[in-house]
């Protein structure tokens, strides 16, 4: 059986012998994160605060202002991790900053239902105060997962911006250095002169690409008729962030797959 990846806390290989490792997010880094969420739901909750004193005012009911405030601050809590999770790619404010994303526990990208899950019962977990649950539960699994993650089968992690090469099937893992050069040879007699062929659009297009995503974009394209699409779909969400800089008006018109295909397509020209 081979040993695991260091530095690696979850591990999931496809049927296409394709693997994806990932580095569970520790309770320090989550911590970090989401009092930052919790920093920029208070400035939302101040203006409720004044919302729910101005329908006071102009209703003179008690019973309105509580319930507004109370109505309003859970639509806050619910609505802001639902929808930052739900339409960034599991992530939120404070994700994002930390790099870390919540996907699904077989590492695929998370999805609505499972966003909506997760915070539902993120209620739970908060009880009695301060995620005393879901801080118990959490220590208990050993697997950095929360009830809400249980729930909706899903794991928080530290985000990647690339995949490594060598998960894909077939990559070459990096050569071994060059030995230190001995001593200068002979001069060897003039070449001819060389006639340089100007590149081709597709060719300079690429070369403006990060040098990690040409190299995934050209193992990628060799090995694309082999793969399923479930994988390639799963390929492309493990590296939105490069396809996004790279393929921009692609990636925003037709998602991040259509993005690496398009890139392929170059790369094969």
């Amino acid at each position: 059986m081979q040993a695991p990846l260091p530095d690696t806390d979850l591990v999931v290989a496809t049927p296409e012998r394709v693997s994806f490792d990932y580095q569970v997010a520790g309770l320090g880094t989550r911590g970090i994160a989401q009092m930052l969420d919790l920093l920029i739901l208070s400035l939302f909750e101040l203006a409720l605060f004044f919302f729910s004193a101005f329908v006071l005012a102009a209703s003179n009911s008690e019973t309105a202002y509580a319930l507004t405030l109370l109505i309003g601050t859970f639509l806050l809590v619910f609505g802001y991790f639902w929808t930052c999770e739900a339409f960034w790619s599991g992530q939120t404010l404070g994700k994002k900053v930390f790099r870390l994303r919540a996907v699904g526990d077989r590492g695929e990208p998370l999805t609505f239902g499972q966003a909506g899950i997760r915070n539902v019962i993120r209620i739970i977990d908060f009880l009695p105060y301060g995620y005393a649950i879901g801080l118990a539960v959490l220590f208990l699994n050993g697997k950095g997962r929360r009830l809400g993650d249980l729930a909706a089968g899903t794991v928080v992690v530290k985000d990647s911006a690339s995949l490594p090469l060598w998960q894909l099937p077939g990559a070459f893992r990096p050569s071994v250095p060059p030995p230190p050069p001995g001593p200068a040879a002979p001069a060897a007699p003039a070449a001819p002169a060389i006639t340089f062929t100007p590149a081709s659009p597709a060719e300079l297009q690429l070369r403006r690409l990060d040098p990690d995503l040409r190299r995934f974009v050209s193992a990628y394209a060799r090995r694309r008729p082999q793969l399923t699409l479930d994988v390639r779909v799963a390929l492309a969400a493990s590296i939105q962030a490069p396809l996004r800089d790279g393929a921009s008006e692609v990636f925003a018109s037709s998602g991040p797959l259509a993005a690496l295909d398009y890139l392929a397509d170059l790369e094969l020209q």
